[in-house]
């Protein structure tokens, strides 16, 4: 992600790339500073690396935005702090698409009611080290949120497991090839089944979010932020 970020930026003509990181090639090194000046900083990594990303940070104004998965409740909380000091911003994905996606399952969950089941597949190329991924577990949440029983996620299932338990959700990944992303969303009734589905054919719609995100906290005030809040990406036109 991070050369399609770069390549992006350079293209778009109002971003000047200042330095690149990583834990390995001619970038920063996990211990480097920040470059002086910087104003915002992609990250695209592993939740591994986000304490070398807090030492990067540290001392300087530049806010963050964040598109790395996989992240732990500790991990968020983290992304949470720092953003008391600078604007961060977080989606597990960048694409506009897919938050359209979130939005049209959270509200097929208020009008179907009760009686429909919710099962995510998610497939990714087979180098992805997390699973399942964070935009299926951005759907989960979305369905949740319009649920009055809370689900109970399952990832995947095997064996004599009985009957399908009513607060159930299935959650299914699958790994192989170079697919950049795709995510079905089965709603699932008597009588009746709806299939919501996104699929991205490369990389470069999730930079083009990113650099929509580092536009937008570039100069901005301390804070936690997500797609909610890109201009007219949520029908407001701020």
């Amino acid at each position: 992600m991070g050369r399609a970020v770069r390549a992006e930026a350079v293209l778009a003509g109002d971003f000047e790339v200042a330095a690149c990181y990583d834990v390995e090639g001619p970038c920063l090194r996990p211990g480097d500073r920040l470059p002086e000046g910087v104003d915002v900083v992609v990250d695209f990594s592993t939740p591994s690396a986000l304490d070398f990303l807090g030492g990067m940070l540290s001392g300087t104004e530049a806010a963050l935005v964040s598109g790395t998965t996989g992240l732990s409740a500790r991990e968020k909380a983290m992304l949470e702090s720092w953003s008391a000091e600078r604007a961060v911003f977080y989606s597990p994905n960048m694409s506009r698409g897919i938050y359209v996606l979130a939005r049209l399952v959270s509200e097929a969950g208020r009008l179907l009611g009760p009686g429909f089941d919710l099962e995510v597949v998610e497939i990714h190329h087979r180098q992805k080290r997390d699973s399942p991924s964070g935009t299926a577990l951005r759907l989960v949440e979305s369905w949740s949120a319009s649920r009055s029983v809370q689900p109970e996620p399952v990832y995947g299932r095997e064996g004599a497991m009985g009957p399908r338990r009513t607060q159930e959700v299935g959650i299914h990944s699958v790994r192989g090839g170079d697919v950049a992303g795709d995510h079905e969303v089965h709603l699932l009734g008597d009588g009746e089944r709806l299939l919501l589905a996104h699929r991205a054919s490369g990389r470069r719609t999730f930079a083009l979010g990113a650099l929509a995100a580092a536009r937008f906290v570039s100069g901005r005030g301390p804070g936690l932020y997500g797609m909610d809040d890109l201009p007219g990406w949520s029908g407001d036109q701020r």
